[in-house]
């Protein structure tokens, strides 16, 4: 098929192979299909759902047409795929800074919001930590600190194409899936935060391709892409061509009055300020239980410990030592 082909079939309601899958997102990146047509095949494929092999394709795809940089170290990335509609803390981008503060490499693939106030970029631009930094200039300011954020419409130009009708529909679609995953220094190790557990398995399918030496993909019950302060999460543990399953309940570290009184729905502001605090107190709050709980699922996928309970325990103390407010300082600093 060609590509006006592709379209028709995929608007008909039909799915793709991944060969067909990576041939029509080979021509979404090269701007041969019009806003209107990409939105229909977006509509088209979110009402009956993505194939495994979709998604398969279309990363490959976007991989392709991504910018890399020249940095060989094993890092280690906490993009989840947003589009949870939770308007929570920008949990995952603060599990990066505490993870780098514990003395691990740190590449933060992500994004301005689409479906909330506060994306990574926003995050991290009210921390004034860097969040442009390209080139040689990105290389040297990783190098320095062993952190990096990668804005993805400076690391994947061909999204242009894409972008203005992602944020007009306003709603999670296949590039929700593809982001995580198009990480440009491709790290061998990852945690993926998804949009609804219904999708847990497909992402997983996806995945497995893909040849992670450790991948955990995690989703919980309300629909939440992180490790939720409230309801179970579900984890696929990834490990080569191998999978597993396992349940982390909330209860057991966070108790529901601290739940509810996570603050949710801030500006990025807000939430910036809020961590800064979070990071100088010398004593647990319920936010800094729940930013421990997700990171001690970080450190399982490091091969930290097999026990959530210790690594919690450990992040929880790392948090409240000063070296996380210290870490932010320096990143500040470039």
């Amino acid at each position: 098929m060609n590509t006006q082909e592709l379209v028709t079939h995929t608007i008909e309601g039909n799915s793709l192979s991944m060969e067909q899958s990576e041939y029509l997102f080979d021509s979404i990146f090269d701007g041969k299909i019009s806003q209107v047509e990409l939105a229909a095949v977006l509509a088209a494929m979110k009402v009956r759902r993505e194939q495994p092999q979709e998604i398969s394709g279309a990363i490959k795809s976007m991989r392709k047409f991504a910018v890399s940089l020249p940095i060989t170290e094993n890092v280690f990335d906490t993009c989840g795929t947003g589009g949870d509609h939770s308007h929570s803390f920008n949990i995952s981008s603060a599990v990066a800074i505490i993870l780098n503060a514990m003395g691990y490499p740190i590449a933060k693939h992500g994004n301005r919001s689409v479906t909330s106030k506060s994306g990574s970029a926003d995050f991290y631009e009210a921390l004034n930590i860097p969040v442009h930094l390209c080139g040689q200039d990105a290389v040297q300011y990783f190098n320095k600190n062993k952190f990096i954020f990668l804005f993805a419409p400076n690391y994947h130009p061909a999204m242009k194409h894409a972008a203005p009708v992602r944020k007009q529909l306003g709603v999670r679609t296949i590039f929700n899936y593809l982001g995580p995953l198009t990480n440009p220094l491709k790290p061998n190790r990852q945690m993926i935060g998804i949009f609804h557990p219904s999708f847990l398995e497909i992402y997983a399918q996806s995945a497995l391709t893909l040849g992670y030496e450790r991948l955990v993909l995690y989703s919980s019950a309300n629909g939440m892409d992180e490790v939720s302060p409230l309801h179970p999460t579900t984890v696929i543990d990834i490990r080569g061509n191998s999978s597993h399953s396992f349940i982390i309940n909330p209860e057991n570290f966070i108790s529901k009055d601290e739940a509810h009184a996570i603050p949710k729905d801030l500006t990025p502001h807000q939430n910036a300020m809020l961590f800064v605090e979070t990071v100088n107190t010398t004593s647990p709050t319920p936010l800094s239980k729940l930013l421990a709980l997700n990171t001690a699922l970080a450190l399982y996928a490091l091969d930290y410990s097999a026990s959530i309970e210790k690594n919690f325990a450990t992040a929880l103390d790392a948090i409240h030592s000063g070296n996380v407010a210290r870490t932010v300082s320096r990143l500040q600093e470039g």
